[in-house]
């Protein structure tokens, strides 16, 4: 039987899929964090990087596949808000927001209310017309990392973590049905450490494929670099204090808009 393996096509996610592709009973589909939440939720999924906030909701259905996880350390490079003013003065604030992002935006909405005291007045899909600011994760915001016009101001939300928890911020971690059997767990687990193993040994592999995000060779490098792919102390307590702060967070404005899709970049 084929097991359905959630692939994140992000640059910071290939390590996972290094030479995974095309080994018999896997079966991967490509989706981004917030679709790939939707799958494991409706049973798509036997296994993945589920982002973080899915993992807390699914805990009945799937448990940790080893230690394997998506961390920064003192920046995420590639989770980015950009806005029109400073980050402390965006109260009544419209926020659009990326419909990629599942855990992102979570930490954002957490960052703004409980770092920089500040309420935004609406939450709403890049297609929703002007905003004040914006977020976009993974590749798409690698691809603007170097800033937005109309946009002087520039957050990585990494960063913002790091500089106010002193923790790494894990974004996903792999999981695997309960009802997976043992043996394809630990083989699971043999072919993630191998894949990551392999993908970092060849990174300049990945770099040479990854020329689509205006990103010099050596960048793409670091950047695959900069990421812990194992989960330890500093990440699990980061998670714990993540969890913690989420179950603080009030609910958003009455009038925020549902995230539906990435589609058009507003202001870019």
């Amino acid at each position: 039987m084929t097991t359905r393996i959630g692939r994140i096509p992000y640059l910071n996610s290939e390590v996972f899929y290094y030479g995974m592709a095309g080994e018999p009973g896997i079966g991967m589909a490509p989706l981004v964090p917030r679709a790939l939440s939707n799958a494991a939720s409706d049973g798509g999924l036997d296994a993945g990087p589920v982002p973080l906030v899915t993992c807390f909701e699914l805990e009945d259905a799937f448990k940790p596949l080893g230690d394997f996880c998506i961390s920064t350390v003192e920046k995420a490079r590639s989770i980015l808000l950009f806005s029109k003013r400073p980050i402390d003065e965006l109260t009544g604030a419209v926020v659009g927001v990326t419909g990629e992002t599942s855990t992102s935006v979570r930490l954002m909405k957490t960052l703004l209310t409980m770092r920089f005291r500040v309420t935004p007045g609406s939450y709403v899909d890049l297609n929703d017309g002007p905003n004040d600011a914006f977020l976009l994760i993974g590749d798409e915001a690698l691809r603007h990392r170097r800033g937005v016009s109309g946009y002087p101001y520039l957050y990585d939300l990494g960063e913002e973590w790091y500089e106010w928890t002193g923790l790494p911020f894990v974004f996903a971690r792999w999981v695997v049905r309960r009802d997976v059997d043992d043996d394809k767990v630990r083989w699971l687990e043999s072919l993630l450490s191998r894949s990551i193993e392999n993908g970092l040994a060849d990174v300049e592999k990945i770099a040479a494929s990854r020329q689509d995000l205006n990103m010099t060779f050596g960048e793409v490098i670091e950047y695959v670099r900069s990421f812990h792919y194992h989960l330890g102390d500093d990440e699990l307590k980061s998670i714990q204090r993540f969890r913690t702060l989420l179950s603080q967070l009030p609910p958003d404005p009455p009038d925020s808009g549902q995230t539906a899709s990435a589609g058009r970049l507003v202001g870019i």
